[in-house]
């Protein structure tokens, strides 16, 4: 026997009624809002930092190393203080760090990006 052959103790297949007809979609789209903005890249190739204002690339970098050494200063702190219990270098440390993080945070939201001077204008 093959597989396509039925056999005689198989039901019959059920009948599933008239087929449904074949629907045709509307002709024009629907208006789903507004037009994507162009977002094409200048014809001279990719953006870079030429093209930020000096004021914001100064404060961006400013809040990297502040951030960094902030990081860096606390995480190496608390590891001396912990492991090896140096509590004048850990605590200095652990101090330095947390204070450049502190700063970090406090030019983070007092920095008004509207306020920032543009160099093309």
């Amino acid at each position: 026997m093959f597989p396509d052959d039925r056999s005689e103790h198989e039901p019959d297949e059920p009948d599933l009624g008239p087929e449904i007809p074949n629907i045709e979609p509307e002709e024009e789209e629907p208006d789903l809002g507004p037009d994507a903005p162009d977002v094409s890249l200048p014809a001279d190739g990719l953006l870079g930092p030429e093209d930020a204002p000096t004021d914001l690339l100064s404060a961006f970098w400013m809040l990297v190393v502040l951030f960094n050494v902030g990081i860096l200063a606390a995480s190496i702190g608390a590891l001396f203080l912990v492991f090896e219990g140096r509590t004048y270098l850990g605590g200095g440390l652990l101090a330095v760090g947390l204070l450049a993080l502190a700063r970090g945070t406090y030019k983070y939201w007092r920095l008004d990006v509207d306020e920032l001077g543009t160099d093309s204008d």
